[in-house]
């Protein structure tokens, strides 16, 4: 079983650092999505210990839980912060057919495109304004919600590009946003407060409700807590 090389490992752990730039964590990223090509194979997208991520289930429970509130398998889906595409290999298995990727890592995009997982490939730059208003269905994210990576504030963008009616669902990492014993050093209360900042003024305007907000356990290993966070668009 491969494993990240030491050298790449240690460069991810520098993305997550005050002060990494944008194209530093897109470089870095650039350069995981060549192990995976490396390994050249879906394989990697149903077994992703192969490529050192021994235990990550995220991205299954994340399909399974979108699975449940969304119906149409031919919804407009936005998988953000795609990389090569896990989330979105397992909503295809679920038999969602009509996704978009969206990454600030080019590589991890054309990863994902070998392995013909999405419609649409979108290299995020310095404009959020990708899409049109009211453009998709949903918008999910899987494991991006950590320092120098996402910022809660995307979700006014996709509050707007996601039609009345919509769904946005996210997987994250609960140490993040919780105090957990054992792992204090994870725990970013600047993350704590925009999150709860942000989807508190969306909720209290009326752009967004909740239909479930939850826990699970693997989202690597046993015993590392997932939370999910799935969001009715109302305007």
């Amino acid at each position: 079983m491969a494993v990240l090389e030491q050298d790449r490992y240690e460069k991810f752990l520098t993305s997550l650092e005050p002060g990494a730039t944008t194209e530093y964590v897109a470089s870095v990223y650039d350069e995981l999505a060549e192990q995976f090509d490396e390994t050249s194979s879906k394989e990697i997208l149903i077994r992703p210990s192969v490529i050192g991520c021994v235990g990550y289930d995220a991205p299954s429970k994340l399909a399974k839980i979108f699975e449940g509130v969304c119906n149409d398998k031919s919804a407009s889906i936005v998988d953000w912060a795609s990389g090569v595409g896990l989330a979105g290999a397992k909503l295809l298995e679920s038999g969602f057919i009509n996704m978009t990727a969206v990454d600030i890592s080019q590589k991890s995009l054309d990863v994902a495109a070998k392995n013909g997982i999405y419609q649409r490939y979108v290299k995020l730059g310095d404009s959020k304004l990708l899409f049109k208003t009211d453009e998709f269905d949903a918008v999910v994210c899987c494991g991006s919600f950590i320092p120098n990576h996402v910022s809660p504030d995307i979700f006014y963008e996709w509050n707007r590009i996601v039609k009345p009616g919509g769904i946005i669902a996210v997987a994250m990492r609960k140490e993040y946003i919780h105090l957990t014993e054992g792992r204090e050093s994870l725990f970013s209360e600047k993350m704590k407060h925009e999150m709860e900042t942000v989807l508190g003024d969306l909720e209290t305007k009326g752009k967004l409700e909740l239909l479930s907000k939850g826990e699970f356990d693997g989202y690597y290993v046993s015993g590392l807590i997932g939370i999910s966070y799935v969001y009715i668009v109302r305007c």
